[in-house]
């Protein structure tokens, strides 16, 4: 699957393709005599631009979309785990995590004594 995203400010729309061929045909549609585009996509969306309009345009191949949304979410853990790593290592920030030292009525060892 395939997204051409047209940005025409202050908004986008999106058009969805099946396969790269019919993204691509799209993608190279020459505009007519009056410097209008007008692109369909395989799921019933029909639209009318005018170049000068256009302020943008990207095409996505959503099966490497994936794969990259995939890769950043797993260096996002890897941070994570990191930070966790150098955050229980940190004398400062361990202080901090036991809390304010608390006295209890019950005394130390909550038996009275």
């Amino acid at each position: 699957m395939h997204i051409i995203t047209i940005g025409c400010a202050p908004l986008a729309l999106q058009f969805v393709f099946k396969n790269k061929e019919s993204a691509d045909a799209a993608w190279g549609a020459e505009a007519n005599a009056s410097g209008e585009i007008t692109i369909s996509d395989d799921f019933g969306q029909v639209g009318m631009f005018k170049c000068k309009d256009i302020t943008c345009r990207v095409i996505e191949d959503c099966d490497l979309s994936k794969r990259a949304h995939v890769e950043r979410s797993l260096h996002q853990q890897r941070m994570q785990t990191d930070f966790q790593k150098a955050a229980e290592s940190d004398p400062y920030i361990r202080a901090a995590m036991r809390g304010p030292a608390v006295i209890s009525p019950m005394g130390f060892n909550g038996r009275g004594n």
